[in-house]
């Protein structure tokens, strides 16, 4: 019998066809959900990039938790062939899915045998969480261990949300349509952190003052403030290329640049950039 899976879901980013690159790590996706109350997992095999992002244009997009049946199914299915799982998944603050799976890990028939991860994680910032459990796993650390090497992996990162239009948030009511229209007309760009949850940071009257703002708040958090992962929704190239060009200018590498995950972006809407940077 193999010793341990890894199961992770796709607020990370990790696609169905990424799992290539990994031994027994296993894939789950959570659900999107429309207006007509039609649901389809969030997978780009199913839904794909630029069809997401076209509904997303007119409809409000939720996001709903893995079904627990299908979280009964795959544990039973792998605990046929592991000795233990490794559930890694979308932060509480964000969702009910982490206590709901962590009660389900409590049964008598789980206990000590699925650990369910408490990683605060989402988007690119789950994934680096994902990758640091896998080679933690690969070096024979045991799952028993693994919340705490998350939790100090918790501390090491200052990510902030910058979203160019306000459409998104005031459609799916996560701010009024008065306080979007007033923003729209004085220029006001807020600044959202993520640390486990979103919560309210700054805000400016420009996109580049907030990137620039953004920048010089990581820089009084983070020693490594000069490599900054770039995070982006939808975004058309010349916008990119304008943020990239502000970060560079500001003296910081960017080290990568990756898609920001559904659960995020549908949320905050297309011409969203999200700023990560992680201590050495």
């Amino acid at each position: 019998m193999k010793k341990v899976a890894i199961i992770v879901d796709s607020s990370s980013g990790i696609k169905r066809k990424d799992l290539e690159k990994y031994d027994d790590m296993y894939w789950m996706p959570l659900l999107l959900t429309f207006p007509d109350g039609s649901e389809v997992d969030d997978d780009d095999e199913i839904i794909s990039f630029d069809e997401f992002y076209d509904i997303l244009d007119q409809q409000v997009i939720k996001t709903s938790q893995i079904p627990m049946g299908k979280i009964i199914n795959k544990w039973d299915e792998l605990l046929k062939t592991y000795e233990k799982i490794v559930f890694v998944g979308l932060s509480k603050g964000l969702s009910g899915q982490h206590e709901n799976i962590y009660m389900l890990s409590q049964q008598d028939k789980y206990k000590d045998r699925v650990f369910v991860i408490d990683t605060d994680g989402v988007s690119e910032v789950l994934k680096h969480m994902i990758d640091h459990i896998y080679q933690c796993l690969n070096e024979g650390v045991v799952p028993e261990e693994i919340q705490a090497k998350v939790d100090e992996l918790k501390k090491q990162f200052s990510a902030f949300i910058i979203s160019k239009s306000l459409e998104t948030l005031k459609r799916g009511g996560r701010i009024t349509p008065a306080a979007a229209a007033l923003a729209s007309l004085l220029k006001i760009t807020p600044i959202l952190r993520y640390d486990g949850k979103i919560d309210k940071f700054e805000k400016t009257r420009t996109f580049k003052k907030a990137i620039e703002l953004t920048l010089h708040q990581i820089k009084k958090e983070r020693t490594n403030w000069k490599e900054i992962i770039l995070i982006h929704s939808k975004t058309d190239e010349e916008a990119l290329n304008d943020v990239k060009k502000i970060i560079t200018d500001y003296g910081c590498e960017i080290k990568k640049t990756v898609i920001l995950a559904n659960v995020i972006a549908a949320h905050t809407g297309p011409n969203t950039v999200v700023l990560v940077c992680w201590e050495k």
